[in-house]
């Protein structure tokens, strides 16, 4: 349990010193939702392409985002280390399949609409 706390410590602390940044990725995701809601779309193509597109940003993800944190993947030692930045990868996949959804689908169904 002692684990467990101190892997939400640094989570906190990651989000204490980048708040500007997840205030703009919250407002992001909003928008994103709104629009999809606002557009109703079908989702059927849209969430395929979100998935590889999400997969592409994940793995990106895993080599750049230890800079962020003023670090490179040689200076994760430790297996909490590997743990924390391996949630932050799988939060960024979920993260970039939930905002390139709404907008692919809303892209691919003005895209329909232009033809």
């Amino acid at each position: 349990m002692l684990l467990l706390n101190q892997a939400f410590m640094m989570l906190w602390e990651a989000i204490l010193e980048n708040a500007t940044l997840v205030i703009a990725l919250m407002l992001l995701l909003l928008v994103a939702w709104g629009y999809w809601i606002a557009v109703g779309r079908n989702k059927q193509m849209a969430s395929r392409l979100a998935g590889l597109l999400a997969i592409v940003v994940a793995i990106i993800g895993f080599f750049m985002l230890p800079m962020m944190f003023k670090a490179s993947l040689l200076d994760l030692t430790y297996w909490v280390d590997w743990a924390f930045h391996l949630a932050m990868v799988l939060a960024l996949l979920v993260y970039a399949y939930l905002v390139l959804l709404p907008l692919i689908t809303g892209l691919m169904g003005s895209a329909k609409h232009r033809v």
